[in-house]
C-alpha cells in the first residue's frame, strides 16, 4: 500500500511534526510513505524507516496562506499522479478536495474550548469552515486523547465509529534523565540557573497559562518557600507581549529567564534539572512537555482540566488552572515532593502507555484497514 501525506507542520518541529516523524519512523509494515514538505524543511523530516520518501514542494514553510492554499489544492493532484492508495493529513487544511481514501489527524479542538485564543477572522475560519469540512470529508480521523475524542463529538458531531484514539509518546532513548554534571555544564553554558521552577512549552496567553507559572514562582519568593529561579522555554506566541510586559514590571523580573526555542538537548538538560516542572494549560488536546518531564525524572504540576490528567495519570499532582492561590499551592507541593525510586518506578511503569512502536502499530491499524 502507498500512502501520500500533506507534510506541511508549520514553521519549526513541535508537536504534530514530532508525532508525525516518531509514527513514521516506527511504522513496521511494507506500506510505502511519500511525504511531501517545504523545500526549507526539508532537513528537518530525516528518517531511520526505509520506508519513508521525502518530497518537497516550492513553498516557504514561512508562508501559512500558500501553504493552505498548496494543500487544498495541489496536494490532491499530488496524491493522484502518486497513484496512492491513501492520503494523510496530519494538520488542519481546507479538506475540500479528494480523489482516494484520507485519514486526518486532529489533535485538539483548542479553538472552541479557549475563548479568542485566535483572532476572530481565524477562529471563524477554524470553527465554521476548516474543522467541520475535516470532519465532514474525511474518511477516518486520528485523535490523540479520550479527551478530544469527546470534544470532536460534542462539537462538530463526529461520528464515533470513524474516530481512533492513538496518543502522541514520548522518545525515551532522546527524552531520559541527564547526568547532572552535563545537564549543568549546558545551563550555565547559555547563562541559564541550575535551581529553577520550569514551563515549556510556546508561550502565549491566555491558551498556555504561562503567566499563571510566573505568578506563583512570584508568591513564593515573597514568602520566602522558594529561592530559586523561573524558567520558560519555548517559543513567543499569540499574546506573549502580555506576558513579557508582566514579567518586566515583575519585582522579580531578573530572576526569570525566557530563553526562545531551546534544541533537544537543551529541553533534556532543562527537564532533567528542574525543580518542578509546571504545565497549567487552560485547555490541551493531549500535552506532550508533561510526558517528556516525566521521562527526564521530573516532578510534574498540570491542569486538572482537558486531556491532562489522562497523560499523567496518578504520576502528576493536578490544579485548576483559573484558581491562582491553588496553583501556587500545588507547586510548592510538589517541590517538597520526593522523587525517590518508588516514583521512578511508577513512571517507568506509566511511560509504557506512550510506547512509540506500539503507538505507531495503532496507527498503522488505521491506515490500512
Amino acid at each position: 500500500m502507498k500512502v501520500v501525506i500533506s507534510g506541511y507542520i508549520g514553521k519549526k518541529i513541535t508537536g504534530i511534526g514530532r508525532n508525525l516523524i516518531c509514527l513514521l519512523d516506527n511504522a513496521s509494515s511494507d506500506t510505502e510513505y511519500v511525504i511531501y514538505t517545504n523545500e526549507d524543511m526539508k532537513d528537518e523530516f530525516v528518517f531511520r524507516n526505509p520506508h519513508v520518501t521525502v518530497k518537497t514542494y516550492p513553498v516557504s514553510k514561512m508562508s501559512s496562506m500558500k501553504n493552505l492554499l498548496w494543500t487544498t489544492f495541489k496536494f490532491p493532484g499530488v496524491v493522484k499522479k502518486e497513484k496512492a492508495d491513501k492520503a494523510l493529513i496530519p494538520n488542519f487544511t481546507l479538506l475540500l478536495f479528494k480523489h482516494v481514501p484520507t485519514v486526518v489527524i486532529i489533535h485538539d479542538l483548542i479553538e472552541f474550548n479557549v475563548k479568542d485564543k485566535f483572532s476572530p477572522k481565524k477562529m471563524f475560519y477554524r470553527t465554521k469552515i476548516a474543522d467541520p469540512l475535516m470532519v465532514k470529508r474525511s474518511d477516518k480521523i486520528i485523535t490523540v486523547s479520550e479527551n478530544s475524542k469527546r470534544d470532536l463529538i460534542k462539537f462538530l458531531n463526529a461520528p464515533e465509529k470513524k474516530i481512533t484514539v492513538v496518543y502522541n509518546g514520548v522518545d525515551q532513548e532522546k527524552f531520559h534523565r541527564m547526568d547532572a554534571a552535563k545537564a549543568e555544564g549546558i545551563l550555565q553554558a547559555k547563562g541559564w540557573p541550575t535551581d529553577f521552577i520550569l514551563y515549556a512549552g510556546t508561550i502565549d496567553h491566555p491558551g498556555k497559562n504561562a503567566i499563571a507559572v510566573v505568578k506563583a514562582f512570584e508568591e513564593l519568593k515573597k514568602t520566602g518557600k522558594y529561592d530559586g529561579q523561573c524558567v520558560l522555554a519555548g517559543m513567543p506566541g499569540s499574546g506573549f507581549e502580555f506576558v513579557k510586559e508582566y514579567i518586566d514590571k515583575s519585582e522579580y523580573k531578573d530572576q526569570i529567564v525566557i530563553t526562545g526555542f531551546v534544541s533537544d538537548e537543551e529541553l533534556v538538560a532543562l527537564y532533567s534539572k528542574c525543580a518542578t516542572f509546571v504545565f497549567v494549560s487552560l485547555y490541551e488536546g493531549f500535552g506532550i512537555p508533561p510526558l517528556e518531564a516525566l521521562s527526564c525524572g521530573a516532578k510534574v504540576v498540570v491542569s486538572s482540566t482537558s486531556s491532562l490528567p489522562e497523560v499523567v495519570g496518578d504520576i502528576g499532582i493536578t490544579v485548576d488552572p483559573s484558581n491562582q492561590d491553588a496553583i501556587t499551592e500545588t507547586v510548592y507541593e510538589s517541590l517538597q515532593k520526593n522523587a525517590d525510586a518508588e516514583y521512578q518506578k511508577k513512571v517507568k511503569e506509566h511511560l509504557k502507555n506512550y510506547d512509540w512502536k506500539n503507538l505507531s502499530n495503532q496507527f498503522e491499524t488505521v491506515l490500512i484497514c
